[in-house]
C-alpha cells in the first residue's frame, strides 16, 4: 500500500481550521501556522500526498487512497422500517398510559364481571391506540421516504480531473484525496481541496457561510490590512460563480466541512416537540387526579362500610368472606372503573388524524413535512427569522429600474414602449460588455439559472425582456470579430469596455459604477434616439436619479458608448472620454411579489417577522421597509448588525447573556451582516426569554451553516430548491418552491390543528 505523509484526521483539522477561522487576525493567529508551517502550503500538500501539478493521481493508488482516506460520497442511514416506527410511536406517554387502561378493562370486563360484553370498552380502547400508531407511522415513514426523493443525489455527476498526465470525465463518487479537479463557471464543488496555480474563480459560499459575496481564491493566503483578499480553501457543495482554475482534494465525503456538519447533527436528539410536551402534561394530569379519586374514591367506601359495621346500621349479620371480600372488591373494581373512565382515547385519535389531514393539505402548499407534530407547533409560531435571498426575494439579480432619455421607469416593457429609439441600442451595449461564459440556463424544472457573473445575467435578462434576445446579440459580435477588443474591469477605473464593430465602424461600449461613468459622459441619447448635450440641468437630474437608486439600495450601473473609428490603438483614457450616455440601471435581488401581503398576513396575525441575512446592513434595511418588517416609525434598534449583536449579547466566552438579550429582540426586526452562531444565539434567547408569552420560534435557512439554528428552533423550514442536504436533514418541514408565502400557508393549517 502507498504510504502518505498525512492521515485522515490531519487533513480533516487542516479543512476545520481553515472555515472555523476567517478574519485576517485570526488567520494569521491560528490557520498559517498550520497551513503554512505544518503543511508547508500547497506545495507542501503536493508533496505529502505524492501529487504533481501536471499528472495527477496514478490510477494504481487509487485504491489504497480509497482505503486510506475514504470514499467521495456520505451514505444516508437506512430509512427506519414501518415496524420499529410504530414501536417509537407507542412510546409515548398518552398512549402507554390508554394500553394500560384497556388491559385493566379487559381484565375486570372478562374475569371479574363476566359480563356478555365487559370485553368491549377495553377493546375500543386498544382499537383507538392501533389506529393511531398506525397512522402516526404510515405518514412519517412516507413522508421520508418523500423526503429521501427529494434529497436524492444524481449519481451520475461527472467531472474533469488529470490523472496519469491526462485529463479524464469521471464520477463525483470515483474522487479521491490527491486527485486534482478542474474547476469552471457553474461546476459545484464535488469535495473539500485547495486552489493550484493562478485562476480567475470567485467562489460562491452562500450555502455553507451564508454570505453572499463572492470569494477569491489563491494558492496562498493574501491579507492586505484587516481584509482577506483571498485564500487558498475551497469546500465542498460550494459554487463557481465565474472562472477556472485547478484544485488538489484533500478530504472528500464524510470527512468534508459539510459531511462533519451532517455528521454533527445527525448525533443530536430532537427534544418533545411543543404538541407532545402539551400531550404529556395533560396525560401526567389525567393519570394523578383520576388516580387520587379512584383511590379517594374506595377509601370512602371502604370507611363506610367500617362505620357501617361499627355502628351496626346495616349489617347485623356476621362477617362472611364470601360475601363481605366480594363486597370489598366490588369497591376496587368501581375505583378502577374511574381510572379508566377517566380515560381520554379519542383525543390522541382525534390530534393524530386531524395532523395527518394538514400535512396532506400543506403538501399541497409545497409544503413537505417530515415530523407530524410540527404542523401544530407552527400553529403557534410567534416569531418568524427568515433569511432575505431566495425566500423573500427571488435569489436572481434583477434591473428593477433603469433611467433611459431622460426618464426613469420601474419596468423594462414600458421602458421598451416609451424608448423604441434607443431599446436596441440599451440592449446590445449591456450585452457586449458581458463576459461570454455568462449564460442563462434552464433547470429541470424549467426556471432559469445564472452561470457566471449575476450582475451580467441581470442585463442579458434585461436585454430579453426590451425585445433583444442576447443571444442574437452575441452572434452578431461574436468574441472571435476582426477588430473586436476587450479593456477589463478594474477596481482602479471601477468600469470595463469594449470594441466592437457596426456597420464597419468602430464602436466603444463601457460599463461600470454609476458615478464614474456618468462623469465621463458628455451627451446622452433622448427618447427619439438623437444625441443630446448632457447639460447641468440634465446632469442634476442624472445624479439625483444615482442617488436615488442607490437610497432603495440597488446596484447601479452606467452604459455609455461612443463612436472610435480609427482609434482601436489609442490610449485608453482617450477612448474612454467623451461618451454617450445610454442609460443608467438599479439592479438588486428583487422581492417576491406575494411577500409583502404575506407578512401582513402575519403581523394581523400576532406572529412578528424578523430577517437575518449576511448583506449588508443598508441592503438589508430597503428590502425589510418594501417588505413591511419594519417602517418609518421603528427606531434605531429594528436594524443591528452582527457584529453590534454578538458585541453585546455573548461573553468573551460565547455564553449568552440573557438579561442583554432580552433588552434587544422585542423590538429587533432586522439583523445584518449576521453569521450563522448570530442565529443560533437568537433563536435560543428569544426562546429562553421570560419576557411576556412563552416564544415559539420558526427558523427559515438553506446552507449547512443554517443547520444549528434549524435544529434549535421549535420548527425548522429548510429551501428545497437551494437547500444543502445538511440542511433539509436539520429540519422539520422543507420548502418545496423556496417562497415566504408557502410558510404562511403551514402557519394557517398549523393554526387549524391548534385552535
Amino acid at each position: 500500500m502507498a504510504s502518505f505523509k498525512y492521515g485522515i484526521k490531519d487533513l480533516q483539522d487542516l479543512v476545520l481550521c481553515t472555515f472555523n477561522n476567517t478574519t485576517a487576525p485570526d488567520i494569521a493567529q491560528f490557520v498559517l501556522p498550520e497551513y503554512q508551517e505544518k503543511f508547508g502550503g500547497v506545495n507542501g500538500l503536493l508533496d505529502a500526498l505524492n501529487v504533481r501539478t501536471e499528472a495527477g493521481v496514478s490510477p494504481s493508488e487509487l485504491n489504497d487512497r480509497r482505503q486510506l482516506y475514504g470514499v467521495n460520497k456520505v451514505e444516508p442511514e437506512p430509512q427506519d422500517p414501518l415496524w420499529k416506527l410504530m414501536i417509537e410511536a407507542m412510546k409515548d406517554p398518552t398512549l402507554i398510559f390508554l394500553t394500560v387502561a384497556a388491559f385493566i378493562s379487559l381484565f375486570i370486563g372478562i374475569f371479574i364481571e363476566q359480563k356478555p360484553l365487559g370485553w368491549l370498552e377495553g377493546v375500543a380502547i386498544l382499537s383507538a391506540v392501533v389506529v393511531v400508531v398506525t397512522v402516526a407511522s404510515v405518514n412519517d415513514y412516507q413522508k421520508e421516504k418523500q423526503f429521501r426523493d427529494l434529497n436524492a443525489k444524481k449519481e451520475d455527476v461527472q467531472i474533469t480531473v488529470v490523472r496519469s498526465s491526462k485529463t479524464e470525465t469521471v464520477s463525483t463518487h470515483d474522487l479521491v484525496v490527491g486527485d486534482v479537479v478542474m474547476l469552471s463557471t457553474g461546476d459545484i464543488l464535488p469535495a473539500d481541496g485547495v486552489i493550484l496555480g493562478r485562476n480567475d474563480l470567485a467562489i460562491n459560499e452562500k450555502m455553507l457561510t451564508g454570505e453572499t459575496v463572492n470569494k477569491k481564491k489563491s494558492p496562498a493566503y493574501v491579507i492586505a490590512g484587516s481584509k482577506v483578499e483571498s485564500s487558498p480553501v475551497l469546500f465542498a457543495g460550494t459554487f463557481v460563480q465565474e472562472g477556472e482554475g485547478r484544485m488538489l482534494v484533500v478530504a472528500v465525503g464524510e470527512n468534508t466541512y459539510q459531511g462533519h456538519m451532517e455528521a454533527k447533527m445527525a448525533e443530536v436528539e430532537s427534544g418533545r416537540s411543543i404538541l407532545q410536551k402539551k400531550l404529556d402534561n395533560m396525560t401526567d394530569l389525567i393519570t394523578n387526579v383520576s388516580m387520587y379519586v379512584s383511590i379517594a374514591l374506595v377509601l370512602i367506601l371502604m370507611a363506610r362500610m367500617a362505620y357501617a359495621f361499627y355502628a351496626q346500621k346495616c349489617c347485623n349479620e356476621a362477617w362472611d368472606h364470601k360475601v363481605h371480600w366480594s363486597e370489598l372488591l366490588g369497591f376496587l373494581i368501581t375505583g378502577i372503573t374511574i381510572f379508566v373512565v377517566a380515560v381520554p382515547e379519542g383525543l390522541p385519535l382525534a390530534v393524530t388524524i386531524a395532523l395527518a389531514f394538514s400535512v396532506k393539505k400543506m403538501l399541497k402548499d409545497q409544503n413537505l413535512v417530515r415530523h407530524l407534530s410540527a404542523c401544530e407547533t407552527m400553529g403557534g409560531a410567534t416569531t418568524i427569522c427568515s433569511d432575505k435571498t431566495g425566500t423573500l426575494t427571488t435569489s436572481r439579480m434583477t434591473v428593477v429600474k433603469a433611467w433611459c432619455g431622460g426618464t426613469s421607469y420601474d419596468s423594462m416593457k414600458v421602458l421598451a414602449a416609451k424608448v423604441p429609439a434607443v431599446k436596441e441600442r440599451f440592449s446590445t451595449a449591456g450585452v457586449v460588455n458581458t463576459l461570454f461564459k455568462t449564460i442563462l440556463k434552464k433547470n429541470a424544472n424549467g426556471l432559469i439559472t445564472y452561470c457566471g457573473n449575476d450582475t451580467e445575467c441581470a442585463l442579458l435578462i434585461m436585454a430579453g425582456e426590451l425585445g433583444h434576445e442576447y443571444e442574437k446579440i452575441r452572434k452578431s459580435f461574436p468574441e472571435a470579430q476582426e477588430g473586436r477588443k476587450g479593456f477589463s474591469f478594474s477596481s482602479d477605473r471601477k468600469r470595463m469596455s469594449t470594441i466592437v464593430k457596426i456597420d464597419g465602424e468602430e464602436t466603444l461600449f463601457c460599463k461600470g459604477a454609476a458615478e464614474i461613468v456618468s462623469a465621463i459622459c458628455t451627451s446622452y441619447y433622448g427618447a427619439d434616439g438623437k444625441v443630446v448635450p448632457l447639460d447641468g440641468t440634465m446632469r442634476k437630474q442624472l445624479d439625483q436619479t444615482i442617488s436615488d437608486y442607490a437610497d432603495e439600495g440597488l446596484r447601479t450601473l452606467c452604459i455609455a458608448e461612443r463612436k472610435v473609428p480609427g482609434m482601436a490603438d489609442a490610449d485608453l483614457v482617450v477612448l474612454e472620454s467623451d461618451l454617450t450616455l445610454v442609460g443608467l440601471v438599479g439592479i438588486e435581488d428583487p422581492l417576491r411579489a406575494e411577500v409583502p401581503g404575506a407578512i401582513q398576513d402575519c403581523l394581523a396575525a400576532g406572529i412578528c417577522v424578523r430577517m437575518v441575512t449576511g448583506d449588508n446592513i443598508q441592503t438589508a434595511r430597503a428590502i425589510a421597509k418594501k417588505c413591511g418588517i419594519i417602517t418609518d416609525a421603528d427606531g434605531e434598534g429594528a436594524v443591528m448588525d452582527g457584529k453590534t449583536f454578538r458585541e453585546r449579547v455573548t461573553d468573551s466566552a460565547g455564553e449568552i447573556k440573557q438579561d442583554e438579550i432580552d433588552k434587544i429582540w422585542p423590538s429587533l426586526r432586522v439583523l445584518a451582516r449576521s453569521t450563522p452562531l448570530d442565529k443560533l444565539v437568537l433563536v435560543t434567547g428569544i426562546q429562553n426569554s421570560e419576557i411576556g408569552i412563552k416564544q415559539t420560534v420558526a427558523v427559515t435557512g438553506d446552507g449547512t451553516n443554517d443547520a444549528p439554528a434549524l435544529k434549535q428552533a421549535d420548527v425548522g423550514f429548510a429551501m428545497g430548491i437551494q437547500g444543502t442536504d445538511v440542511a433539509k436533514n436539520a429540519s422539520d418541514v422543507i420548502i418545496m418552491d423556496d417562497n415566504f408565502v408557502s410558510i404562511v400557508a403551514a402557519v394557517k393549517w398549523g393554526r387549524c390543528v391548534y385552535d
